[in-house]
Parts: C-alpha cells; structure tokens; sequence
C-alpha cells in the first residue's frame, strides 16, 4: 500500500468501531529540530488541550465565522456511542454495560422517541460502543458500505477539524471526515418546500446577531442515521446550528434536532460545543472511506480469523 493510503488502524478499531477503512493522508512527520516555521507544513496535527485551554484571545469579528476550526478530541468530537449530550450508555463510557439491549432503556439522557421512531431504531443496528452494540458483523450502519456519512451525523460522530468559507451569497462548509462539503445559502432565498432528498440536505443561514451565525436544513435522506448509535430520522427532518463567535479563536457549535415523526419533543446533539481556530496554514488532512483499501482490508484481515475447513 502506498506511502500516502497508510490505514489509521489503531485510532480505527480503538476509537471509532466502525468496519469501512478510513485512509488517511498523515504521513507526513515533524523535522527534527530546526526552524519550527519550517515544520509540518503538511497533514497538519490537531492542537492538544493545553495549547488552547485558557489561552487569551482577542475579540470577535463582526459577521464572521470563516476559518479552519478543529473540533478537539479531548472536548468529546469523536462521539463514539452516539450524539455527545445524548450518549447512548447507562453510565460514563467504561463503567456500565455495553451491547446486548433492543432499545435504549435506562441510559443516561434518554430520547424520547414516537412508536414509529422506536420502531426505527431497533431496526438500526450500530456496532459502536453503546447499549444497543452488536458484533461487527451484525452491524446495518450505511457508512459501513462507505455510503455517505450525511448530515447532521458528520457532527454528530467524528467531528473533526472542519473549514467554513464566507462568500456574499453562501458560506462552504468543509468537513475533513468522509471529505463531505455543504453550501450554506445567505442570499436570502427561502428553504424549499417540496425538496428532492439528498444526503446533506439543503441549507440557508442567516446572522441572528453580530456574533451568531443560524442554519437551517431540510430535504434530508432518511437512510442516513444521525449518530453511531443509529438513532434514525425521517425525511421531515429539520436541524438548526447555531454557529456563536465568543472570541477570535473561539467559537460554539449547537445542533437541534426536530423530528416529530421520530422524536416527540426536539433535541440537542451538541450544546455550545467549543470549536478553536487554527492558523490559515493548517493542512487539513485526508479520512476517506475507501471502498478499495476497504475489500483489500477485509481479505487480509477476514481471512485471518475464518474457521479453518476441512480440505478433501
């Protein structure tokens, strides 16, 4: 396998518990010594806690949110057992019981979902670890078969670093995992009413104050789920953001969920979750689903755990 297809794989099974390989372009390593402006200009690292907790900043820009941002892991972007303020456990991860339950009973901040919306739940089966986890390979989750990942669920499990850029008409959103985009409309023009489906909706904005920036999106395809803990929606779906600028390296991230069909009162996946601006030279590095290096994964590493059979 080439240098630039080298396979994440302890981070993969450690971390996301998902089965389709993710290929990542960080190969690259930091010189050693020398210029530190010379260093790493590539596949950039994400900043760890202590270079940004507590640091001073200066103040926001008026209607401003463009930038990269990184999503630490250390303030919970990764998401693993399902949308961040709803955790689909019944205690902090590692302390209670995990897999084997048909539905989400007893977790910690539980959903509270219609009949048709618990009856699509039970019908998803996630592999991450939560209540409801079944072996791999009983697993039903899209991305397994690198479909897309979708929104809003790009935010609600491996939140990464994400790349937001302002024009007159539109903000772009660009997402480092499953290197999905969006185009956020702010000309003015209304949602549409009768929408054709698609994986990442279709999304207007507009600045609620100076500081706030709101997005609205609809139209979105109901076979993609909204966090790796399978919770389903439906194609009435509608998500809010609120993008809020505290400062200028910081700003907060909320997503809500309204769902009536699925869910009997709206709800939050992220609730003001921090967001730290890099510097306009981070390299935002590739984390594919690759279909190929997928089978190719699967055949070297299947096979090694295939019962043995009998040869006549």
């Amino acid at each position: 396998m080439s240098k630039c297809s080298k396979l994440p794989l302890i981070a993969l099974l450690a971390g996301m518990t998902i089965a389709p390989i993710v290929v990542s372009a960080q190969s690259a390593q930091p010189a050693a010594g020398g210029d530190q402006a010379k260093q790493r200009v590539w596949d950039s690292l994400e900043p760890i806690k202590p270079s940004y907790a507590g640091k001073k900043s200066g103040p926001a820009p008026r209607r401003d949110i463009s930038g990269i941002w990184d999503a630490a892991e250390q303030d919970g972007g990764r998401q693993p057992s399902g949308a961040l303020e709803h955790p689909a456990l019944t205690a902090p991860r590692g302390q209670g019981v995990e897999g084997g339950r048909p539905d989400e009973t007893g977790i910690m901040r539980p959903l509270h979902y219609t009949p048709l919306g618990l009856e699509a739940l039970k019908a998803n089966k996630p592999s991450g670890p939560s209540v409801r986890q079944v072996p791999a390979a009983l697993a039903n989750d899209p991305v397994d078969q690198c479909d897309p990942i979708g929104f809003p669920r790009m935010e609600l499990f491996e939140l990464r670093t994400i790349e937001l850029v302002q024009t007159s008409t539109q903000v772009v959103y660009l997402n480092q995992f499953y290197g999905n985009f969006r185009v956020i409309w702010t000309d003015g023009r209304e949602l549409p009413t009768d929408p054709e489906l698609r994986w990442n909706g279709y999304s207007v904005g507009k600045w609620e104050d100076d500081y706030t920036f709101v997005v609205e999106t609809v139209g979105l395809n109901p076979r993609s789920w909204l966090d790796h803990a399978g919770r389903p929606h439906s194609e009435d779906l509608r998500v809010e953001e609120r993008f809020h600028r505290v400062d200028h390296d910081n700003m907060e991230l909320t997503v809500t969920i309204y769902d009536p069909k699925m869910y009997t009162e709206p709800w939050q996946g992220l609730n003001k979750f921090p967001l730290h601006l890099q510097p306009p030279g981070f390299d935002i590095s590739e984390l594919l689903c690759s279909p190929i290096d997928y089978a190719e994964y699967n055949k070297q590493v299947g096979s090694a755990v295939l019962p043995a059979t009998d040869k006549k």
